[in-house]
C-alpha cells in the first residue's frame, strides 16, 4: 500500500511507527447507537476491486432495480399511518418479551391474591394494561434503537409501568368496589422489578462488547479535526477513526481507486465527510455507495440546532428550527368562533332581519356592504357589513382624505357625511359588525384579533406595520376596548402587536367580556 501515506493523513492520531504497509491505528474511541453492517460487500462478485467496465453490463438491470426498490419503499412510506411512522421493527421483540413479563406477574399475582382473581385483572383488563403499557413505553422512547444506560432504561420503564398503573387502578376501582389500591400498586411495583431483572440479566449475560466500526474521515481541515476530536471525547462511541483523506488527494484521477483500496485493507465501515466542497461531496457519495460503505456529510450547522431532513421531490431540505405554534390552543379558539358564530347567527336571526328592513326603507342601496379587506398573511377576503353609508360611499372617499382626523394608515371621520341616518345608531352600537359573524364562520376572520383593513389603508402599511398580519384579524380586540378613540395609527398596531404576542384563551375571553359593555355604552363611532 505504498500510496497510501500520499492520500492518508492521520493528523493527531497518527501513532509514532507506521509502517507503509498499513494505516496507523488510534485509540479506540467509543459512540452511541447500534451497529449494522452490510455483508453484500462481502459477497463474492460484489468486491470493490471489481472491474467497473464489467458492472455495466448489469447496469441497466441494477438502476431499474434500485428504482423499483425506491419506488416501493416510497410508496409503503406514504401508506404507513403517522402514528407507525417511529415504529421499527427491531422494537417487537422486546416489547413482546415485556408483554410476556406483565402478563405472567398478572397470572402469579392472582393466582395467590383470591380478592384480585376475583375482582381484578381478567384478560381483558390484562390487555388494557399491556396496551397502555406499550403506548407509554413507546413515548418514552423504552425501545429506542439507540442504546441506553441501564439507570435510563430503568427510569423509562418505571414512568411507563406508573402512567399505566395509574390510568388502570382508575378503571378498576370505576369497575369493581370491592378492587383496592394495595393490589394494583403490588402489581404494577412486580411489573416493573420483572422488567428490570430481565435488563439487568440481559446486560450481565449478553454480549460484553459492541462491535467496533473503522471510520475514514474526508477532509484534512479544521471541521475534519474537529469531528475526529468529538469523536475522540465521546465516551459512549464505537468508532475507531482510521485516518483523513485529503479533498485534494480525493479528486485526483487515482483519488477513487485508491479510496476503494483503504476500504478494502482496513475494514471500513463508515465515510464521514468533513468537507465544504460540492464536488468533494460528490464523489465521496458516489464511491461509498459503489463500495457498500455507510456515508455521513457533517453539515456547518451548530451542533445545538435540532435538525431535521424533508425530501421534497428531488431535494432534500435540511430543518434547522422549526417553530410550532399553540396549535391545540388554536384549534380550541377556532373551536370556540365556529360555536358562537353559529349560535350567534341563529339567536340574533330576528334582529339581523329587522336591520335589514330598517337600511332598506332608510336609504336606495344594499342592505349588505361588502368590501375586500386584507387579512391573514396579506391574504384578501370579502367581509360583510350592514351598510351604514350611502351608494358610492367608496368613490367619494378620496375626496375627503384631506378631513381625516386619524393618523397613518387609518381613515375616519367623526361626522362622515356619506353615513345615513340608520347607520349612525348601527355604528354607534356596532350593530353594522354583525354580518361578520359569517365571516368568522367561513374562517376569515375570528371573534377576537386584529382589525381587517381596507386595500388602501393597507397600502400605506409601513414594514413595521405589517405585524399586524400576522395573526387572523377579528370583529373586535384590544384596540377597540382599550383605545378606540385615539387617532393614532401607530397606537393602534402597538395594541395589536401586543395581543398577538400575549396571545391566550384567557385574554380573548377579557377583551369579549369589555367588548360587551362598550357595545351597551354605545362608545362606537
Amino acid at each position: 500500500m505504498g500510496q497510501t501515506a500520499n492520500i492518508i493523513d492521520l493528523g493527531a492520531y497518527q501513532r509514532a511507527e507506521a509502517s507503509s504497509a498499513s494505516l496507523p491505528h488510534v485509540p479506540v474511541v467509543p459512540r452511541t447507537g447500534l451497529w449494522h453492517s452490510d455483508l453484500s460487500r462481502l459477497v463474492p462478485g460484489m468486491s470493490v476491486f471489481s472491474n467497473r467496465s464489467d458492472e455495466s453490463v448489469d447496469a441497466t438491470s441494477n438502476e431499474n432495480s434500485s428504482r423499483f426498490v425506491l419506488l416501493l419503499s416510497r410508496i409503503t412510506a406514504e401508506l404507513q399511518p403517522r402514528f407507525a411512522r417511529p415504529l421499527h421493527p427491531g422494537m417487537a421483540l422486546p416489547a413482546v418479551v415485556d408483554s410476556i413479563l406483565i402478563g405472567a406477574v398478572c397470572f402469579l399475582v392472582t393466582r395467590g391474591h383470591g380478592q384480585l382473581r376475583t375482582h381484578g385483572f381478567n384478560p381483558g383488563l390484562l390487555l388494557i394494561y399491556i396496551t397502555l403499557f406499550l403506548i407509554f413505553a413507546l413515548q418514552e422512547n423504552l425501545y429506542s434503537q439507540q442504546k441506553k444506560m441501564l439507570a435510563s432504561e430503568i427510569g423509562a420503564a418505571g414512568r411507563a409501568i406508573a402512567y399505566s398503573t395509574l390510568l388502570s387502578g382508575f378503571l378498576l376501582r370505576w369497575s369493581y368496589s370491592n378492587l383496592g389500591a394495595l393490589q394494583v400498586v403490588s402489581f404494577g411495583f412486580a411489573s416493573l422489578c420483572a422488567l428490570v431483572a430481565a435488563r439487568w440479566t440481559w446486560r450481565a449475560l449478553g454480549p460484553s462488547e459492541t462491535p467496533l466500526r473503522n471510520v475514514l474521515i474526508v477532509g484534512s481541515g479544521r471541521i475534519a479535526q474537529r469531528i475526529a476530536d468529538a469523536i475522540h471525547d465521546h465516551e459512549a462511541s464505537t468508532r475507531v477513526i482510521k485516518g483523513f483523506i485529503a479533498e485534494n488527494h480525493l479528486r485526483n484521477v487515482y483519488g477513487p481507486s485508491m479510496f476503494a483500496r483503504i476500504a478494502r485493507e482496513e475494514f471500513i465501515d463508515e465515510i464521514i465527510v468533513a468537507s465544504t466542497d460540492p464536488d468533494v461531496i460528490e464523489i465521496a457519495v458516489q464511491e461509498a455507495r459503489h463500495n457498500m460503505l455507510d456515508i455521513s456529510v457533517v453539515p456547518q450547522i451548530p451542533s445545538s440546532a435540532g435538525l431535521t431532513i424533508e425530501n421534497v421531490g428531488a431535494a432534500a431540505l435540511l430543518t434547522v428550527h422549526n417553530h410550532r405554534p399553540p396549535e391545540h390552543a388554536l384549534a380550541l379558539k377556532r373551536t370556540f368562533d365556529v360555536a358562537c358564530a353559529v349560535c350567534g347567527l341563529v339567536v340574533l336571526s330576528p334582529v339581523l332581519l329587522l336591520i335589514a328592513a330598517v337600511i332598506k326603507l332608510d336609504s336606495p342601496g344594499t342592505v349588505l356592504y361588502r368590501a375586500v379587506r386584507i387579512g391573514h398573511k396579506r391574504q384578501k377576503f370579502v367581509c360583510y357589513k350592514f351598510r351604514t353609508m350611502v351608494r358610492d360611499a367608496d368613490a367619494a372617499k378620496d375626496n375627503l382624505r384631506r378631513d381625516n382626523e386619524r393618523e397613518g394608515a387609518f381613515f375616519k371621520i367623526h361626522d362622515d357625511p356619506r353615513v345615513t341616518r340608520i347607520g349612525r345608531l348601527l355604528r354607534r352600537y356596532s350593530l353594522d359588525e354583525l354580518p361578520q359573524l359569517w365571516n368568522v364562520l367561513l374562517g376569515h376572520m375570528s371573534l377576537v384579533g386584529p382589525r381587517p383593513h381596507p386595500l388602501d389603508d393597507a397600502s400605506r402599511y409601513h414594514i413595521q406595520h405589517l405585524q399586524r398580519l400576522d395573526f387572523v384579524p377579528g370583529i373586535t380586540g384590544l384596540w377597540q376596548v382599550t383605545a378606540r378613540r385615539d387617532p393614532s395609527f401607530e397606537r393602534s398596531v402597538a395594541l395589536d402587536v401586543e395581543y398577538i404576542k400575549n396571545w391566550n384563551l384567557w385574554l380573548d375571553a377579557r377583551i369579549l367580556w369589555r367588548t360587551i359593555f362598550a357595545v351597551f355604552e354605545g362608545s362606537g363611532a
